[in-house]
């Protein structure tokens, strides 16, 4: 029996998945209240997070020019968590207030500072990549982070880079986005993430293949100015999806939108038409 979808990431869904597809950032103002999440899904996310970082993962790094705004972050969150989420248990034998709150919280965490290229990526504990390493982007900025995605850069590279320098403190904001998966791991890092290649058919794709959805929030520190981005990460069958009847055909009409670049970047490729059908019931 398919597990029942959370409802948060319904939600989620409802609001990506009402409009066709563009390239836009799609921001929501936040209701701080809301700025972290707790599922269903909290201690068995909080595990694989400990899991990883016991077994030496490249999960966490923090350059120096990031400590200050790192420091401020644990300071901030500390008395937010205790208001909103008492049961989060940070625990204070870690030093590094990142890692302290990056196995603590469901999220994972960027922190984000001004420079000369643009903001960069100066500190992060980020545990459930969608096939890329920290390796990859610390200390780049947000123009080379996005490289990877087809188009996006030409599209809203610019008014990206614009948002980041006017993002008011007190303001936070979150976006969503999705991605077609062969694998339900949440932990996906580029050098251990392959493609199958195996094709799918409309009877199988929904057992087969897993909708990968991101919740983002973008908050800026006062002190620092740094901005602090989360991720928060929902995994769901393809087959849960297609038994919704608004959300499945919903996804499969986003789908038929998308260029072949982006088709390939959200692991659709070959497999485009068999997923399609499997949301549209045929």
């Amino acid at each position: 029996m398919t597990r029942a979808l959370d409802p948060a990431l319904v939600s989620l869904l409802h609001d990506l998945l009402r409009k066709p597809w563009r390239f836009a950032m799609g921001l929501h103002a936040l209701d701080p209240a809301e700025w972290l999440m707790i599922t269903d899904d909290y201690p068995a996310e909080i595990a694989e997070k400990k899991r990883l970082f016991a077994e030496g993962a490249d999960i966490h790094r923090l350059l120096p020019e990031g400590e200050d705004a790192a420091a401020e972050l644990g300071a901030v969150l500390a008395p937010h968590l205790a208001r909103h989420h008492p049961a989060v248990a940070l625990e204070p034998t870690i030093e590094s207030p990142l890692l302290r709150l990056g196995l603590a919280l469901q999220e994972d965490l960027c922190l984000m500072l001004a420079g000369p290229d643009g903001y960069r990526l100066v500190g992060a504990f980020v545990a459930f990549p969608a096939r890329w390493t920290l390796g990859e982007k610390i200390g780049r900025p947000i123009g080379v982070i996005h490289a990877p995605v087809p188009g996006l850069e030409a599209s809203i590279g610019r008014p990206i880079g614009l948002f980041f320098e006017r993002l008011l403190t007190g303001h936070p904001v979150w976006r969503a986005n999705w991605s077609i998966s062969d694998d339900p791991a949440l932990h996906q890092p580029s050098a251990a993430f392959r493609r199958t290649g195996t094709l799918v058919t409309p009877a199988d794709a929904g057992r087969r293949s897993w909708l990968r959805v991101e919740r983002q929030t973008l908050t800026r520190l006062p002190e620092t100015g740094a901005v602090l981005f989360t991720i928060l990460t929902f995994i769901a069958p393809l087959a849960a999806i297609a038994a919704d009847p608004g959300l499945g055909p919903q996804l499969a009409a986003r789908i038929t939108e998308l260029p072949p670049p982006m088709l390939a970047y959200k692991n659709l490729g070959a497999n485009r038409n068999a997923i399609v059908a499997c949301l549209e019931g045929r």
